[in-house]
């Protein structure tokens, strides 16, 4: 099954698009800490990814990102991922943390050809990164185009950011 999803996820397009697609008023957000979501052509749900803090207001050392769905198709219920999702598919793997306090490097279980840094910025907020082209990207959004045959299979990939 994972040779499958490592394939297509080879598939990855990149585009430059604008945030905001979540809005303040989204059930299961929090804009303040939400830092990417997931979606597909499948349906309207989408998965956040979200910043994770400890009692102290730093990022949770055993889980700095929180997962979840928002199914939009269930009336906005918010849900969390599968144990199947998180281990094949949507959960993330901490590679290892910089000798920087604000600094993450993760990347999804499901690809490991390209690494993500959760970054904490000037304006105290986090953030998520990538880099393409030689270019550090912020990511705001992952867009998973499925052809109708089968889930495990879809036919593109694209990862949206900001510049």
């Amino acid at each position: 099954m994972r040779p499958l999803i490592i394939r297509v996820l080879l598939l990855i397009i990149v585009a430059a698009v604008s945030s905001g697609f979540i809005t303040s008023g989204d059930p299961g957000s929090n804009r303040e800490y939400d830092l990417f979501k997931i979606g597909s052509s499948r349906d309207a749900n989408e998965i956040i990814y979200a910043i994770n803090f400890d009692q102290t207001g730093q990022p949770d050392k055993s889980e700095p990102i929180e997962i979840h769905w928002i199914k939009r198709t269930r009336n906005n219920r918010v849900e969390p991922l599968t144990w199947i999702q998180k281990k094949y598919a949507y959960g993330i793997r901490i590679l290892n943390e910089s000798n920087n306090d604000n600094e993450l490097y993760f990347q999804f279980v499901s690809y490991n050809k390209r690494t993500f840094t959760l970054n904490k910025t000037s304006e105290n907020s986090y953030k998520v990164f990538t880099v393409f082209e030689n270019k550090q990207i912020e990511v705001t959004r992952i867009f998973i185009q499925i052809d109708g045959r089968r889930f495990w299979l879809p036919c593109a990939i694209s990862l949206v950011v900001t510049q």
